[in-house]
Formats: structure tokens, sequence, C-alpha cells
């Protein structure tokens, strides 16, 4: 059998978008490996579609030297999609003894939606550009949606975890301060699902936890810190649905087929973050100063772009469940969108 082996090293949410390509390449006759950085690959053990994970670290691909030794040992394969196209793995690209086939990135469209605001006009959706690497290779890649599988383990853990009645799920942090609904904000949010009968859980990094304890006060059970990566991908499997910034708690929800309403700020939907319309909701107020940072690190002090009510964020959340609820009774709706 044919092999293939994907490379997305980093971050996190780009990660879990790129196990879009896996079922298109294992329908194609390919046996699929996929490398990233620790502890990311945890997220592919139980995924039928991956039959191996290479797990490696930045402490170990320092330097050229320990780059062209690592890509040289990524033998045997008859093809390989580079996702990353960084630094790192273009320095690794000219020593892996294989047909390497590279994404387009569209860093540039990026960078002139920051600066020339028309380009948002235009909505970029990364699943598509992990696609263009397939199709590059001959390989049917329409319709990409990534796709996680929880194990069982991590199910029975996580289950015990869940209250009696309906769960939803708040993220509440991003690796960027900027990136962040307010807290106060969130606080309305959990207010608002409290009083239409939902438990609320609030999932996270250790660094979330004082966000989960602000948001307790309201109600919510903290879980930030105390899950693993596969713990919280099946606690997102088993929630009605997921409010969350502009971060991966959005693309774990995706690959676990969980409603989710992603609120933007100082980015943007059009970046390529966005959920599908089938998968979510992209919140927005869309100001024409809007986006003013590719990855939420902004100097700016208004930040009128998070004036965002509560009450629209929670009414889209309602509306994804319910239609969802409708399509399991087999009555067809169409998915709201942002």
């Amino acid at each position: 059998m044919k092999r293939a082996l994907v490379i997305r090293l980093s971050s996190l949410g780009d990660v879990v978008l790129a196990s879009s390509v896996i079922e298109p390449l294992k329908r194609a006759g390919y046996r699929v490996e996929f490398l990233t950085f620790r502890p990311f690959g945890e997220l592919f053990r139980n995924h039928p579609g991956v039959s191996r994970v290479l797990e490696t670290s930045r402490e170990e691909l320092r330097g050229l030297s320990n780059l062209k030794s690592f890509a040289e040992g990524l033998k045997g394969y008859n093809a390989v999609f580079d996702l990353q196209d960084n630094l790192r793995t273009k320095l690794m690209r000219p020593f892996i003894p294989a047909k390497v086939f590279v994404y387009p990135k569209r860093a540039l469209l990026r960078r002139l939606m920051v600066v020339f605001k028309p380009f948002k006009a235009k909505w970029l959706y990364v699943p598509e550009l992990y696609g263009e690497a397939l199709k590059r290779a001959g390989i049917g890649a329409e319709s990409l949606r990534p796709k996680l599988y929880p194990g069982k383990e991590e199910l029975n853990k996580v289950k015990k975890l869940l209250p009696a009645g309906n769960a939803v799920a708040v993220a509440p942090g991003a690796k960027w301060e900027g990136k962040r609904y307010p807290v106060e904000k969130f606080k309305e949010v959990v207010k608002l699902l409290k009083s239409k009968g939902f438990t609320v859980l609030v999932v996270g990094g250790r660094e979330e936890f004082e966000l989960g304890e602000a948001l307790k006060e309201e109600g919510a059970e903290n879980l930030c810190g105390k899950l693993s990566l596969s713990e919280s991908l099946a606690l997102l499997s088993l929630v009605k649905g997921v409010i969350s910034n502009d971060s991966a708690v959005v693309h774990m929800a995706r690959a676990v087929k969980t409603p989710v309403v992603a609120v933007f700020g100082p980015t943007h939907p059009a970046f390529g973050f966005a959920p599908y319309p089938d998968e979510g909701v992209a919140v927005t107020l869309n100001l024409p100063c809007s986006p003013c940072s590719l990855h939420g690190k902004t100097s700016c002090t208004h930040r009128r772009c998070f004036n965002i009510e509560p009450e629209r964020v929670v009414g889209e959340l309602l509306r994804l469940v319910e239609s969802g609820s409708r399509k399991e009774e087999g009555v067809e709706v169409k998915t709201a969108t942002g």
C-alpha cells in the first residue's frame, strides 16, 4: 500500500484542521501517517484513518543539522504533504526522500486584509487550502472538514463529569489577550445559558484557570487545566454546543461535529478559521477597522469590535442547537451563518 505523511507541527487549531485531509488520502489508497509536535499527537491516536502518529518537539528540530537528520529519516513515503510551510519545514523539505506537496498558505493575502480592509470580502477556509496540496498530488479534495475521534477511555471519564441535563461548553481563553471576548460579557453569557436550563462547563488549559474561576462565580463549572487534550476532545463531543473565542476550541468542536459559535474581535473570519455554515457560526461586527491583527496581538484600546451583545452570542448557539435537534428528528433546516 502507498504511504503518505502529513506534516502539521503546530499550532493546536491548525493541527486539528489538518485532520481534514486524512480521509481523502485514505480513500485514495494511502496508508496515512501524521507528524506533529507533542502533545498534539494524542488527538490522532484513535483516528481510524491514521496508521501511525509521529511526534517531535521544537528542541529536537533545533538547528540545521538536527532538521537535516530528522528529515532524512522520513523514509518510505510515496507522498509527503507539508501543511505547515514555515521556515522549519522549508529547511526540511530538500532532505525528505520523497515528493513533497505544499499547501498555498495565503499569508500575504491575510496581511493585505489587515492593511486593505476590502480584501476581507473574500473569505479563506483553511481546509480548502490544505485540500489544494492534495489536488497537486492528483487526489480529490472536495468539501473537506476536520474530523477526530475521541477514545472510549476518555469518553467514559468525562461522562462522569457531565451532570444530568443539557450541558454546553464555553472557552473564554485565547493565546493573545486581544482575542478574548471580555470576561464580563462571558459572565453574562453564562447567566443567560443558565437561565435557559443549561449546565455550563468552562474548558481551557491551566493558563485559563483564573478565567474559569471568574465564570464559576456565575454558576459555571471550571474544568480549565483539569483535562488532557484528548479528554477535552471527548467532552466537546458530548455537549450540546460550544461558545469560544477565535481559538483551537472552535476547531476541536468542529472536528467532533458539535455546533460552535466562534466570536471574532481584532481578527476576522476571512482569515480562514471560521466554521463552515454546517459546523457553526462566526460572530463578528465586521467593523471598518477590522481586522487590525493577524493573530490577536493588538495595541487597540477601544476594542469596539467586542461590542457584541451576549444575547446575540447565546441566541446564535440556541439557534444552532435547535437546528441540530430538528435535524435529528428528520426535519431539514438550514444552519445559521454569521
